[in-house]
């Protein structure tokens, strides 16, 4: 009897185990494993944007990736007009090779816009440089888009984003931001653009409580004191890569893409700082005979080997 008796136990105990093992499996089988990058929507889209893939369903049009770009005359931010220009259209490949269409939106798209004279005014007045304001002036240019869009700085390059997902996030309404406070991917209705710019325009003034007066800062000063209401806030994530989404390699062949990582992330923005702290980590792609001066000069030659290096490594 007290065989049968712990060989019961012994059988409940196994049963709340293998219950317990199972419990775990599912939890993890459906925790977002992006949480911290890409909330469960964009999960269910990618899924989705695979499933037509196999089906063979995807429709003719490709949705519009937007940047812009007003050259400062003799460069500028440690970089030559010409490695701006090479930028932009290293920029451009990335984006349709992914699925996109691209427009380079300039100063005179955001001329057009009513706010454009008055913002020129506030942002003389608080002595910002050309390069700031010409950040400024590609809210207005979208503004100024039928139906708004989608916009990206030149420097950021699509990772999952894909031209497919583009189209489902379209679907929802209000003003998205997939580099939180940093203006580097943001998509957008015409009202949303018109509403953050005329938002902008109310509170640049020179003793306006920021660090330095530029779009990305004043961004963040509307975040911090207005609610997500009171901007049209329907997404605000962190899903860019900081930087080239690569590991340390040997001295012979180079820092190594990781693959994971382009699954993760929408896109690679690789600003200036994130340069720089790639040289500093071996992790810039290799340039021969490159120097930390030149991590900013030759970002479009560093792009487009991150790029072939992302599909021929990861793109399936």
């Amino acid at each position: 009897m007290e065989l049968k008796a712990n060989a019961a136990k012994s059988a409940k105990w196994l049963l709340y185990f293998v219950s317990a093992v199972g419990f775990y499996v599912f939890i993890i089988d459906n925790i977002n494993v992006r949480s911290d990058v890409v909330n469960r929507q964009l999960l269910n889209v990618e899924s989705g944007s695979k499933k037509k893939r196999v089906g063979g369903q995807t429709g003719a049009r490709r949705p519009v990736m937007h940047t812009f770009f007003e050259p400062v005359e003799g460069g500028c931010c440690g970089m030559s007009q010409s490695a701006h220009e090479d930028l932009v259209k290293a920029w451009e490949d990335a984006w349709q090779m992914r699925g996109w269409d691209t427009k380079v939106l300039s100063e005179a798209d955001a001329r057009d816009h009513p706010y454009f004279e008055a913002f020129e005014k506030k942002l003389i007045q608080a002595d910002i440089s050309e390069y700031d304001r010409r950040c400024f002036w590609r809210w207005l240019a979208m503004a100024n888009q039928e139906g708004g869009g989608w916009m990206s700085d030149y420097d950021t390059f699509p990772l999952a984003l894909t031209g497919e997902m583009g189209l489902e996030l379209e679907r929802t309404l209000g003003f998205k931001t997939f580099g939180g406070h940093v203006p580097a991917l943001i998509m957008a209705d015409k009202q949303s653009w018109d509403k953050l710019s005329k938002l902008m325009l109310q509170v640049i003034s020179p003793d306006l409580d920021v660090q330095m007066i530029s779009d990305m800062m004043v961004l963040l000063y509307l975040r911090r004191n207005l609610s997500e209401e009171q901007m049209g806030v329907s997404v605000w994530k962190d899903s860019l890569y900081p930087g080239f989404p690569y590991i340390k390699g040997d001295q012979e062949s180079g820092p190594k893409i990781v693959c994971k990582w382009t699954k993760r992330y929408l896109a690679a923005h690789i600003s200036h700082a994130s340069c720089h702290k790639a040289f500093k980590k071996n992790t810039y792609p290799k340039i021969e005979g490159l120097r930390v001066i030149d991590t900013a000069e030759k970002r479009a030659e560093a792009a487009r080997i991150m790029y072939r290096d992302f599909e021929d490594n990861c793109v399936q």
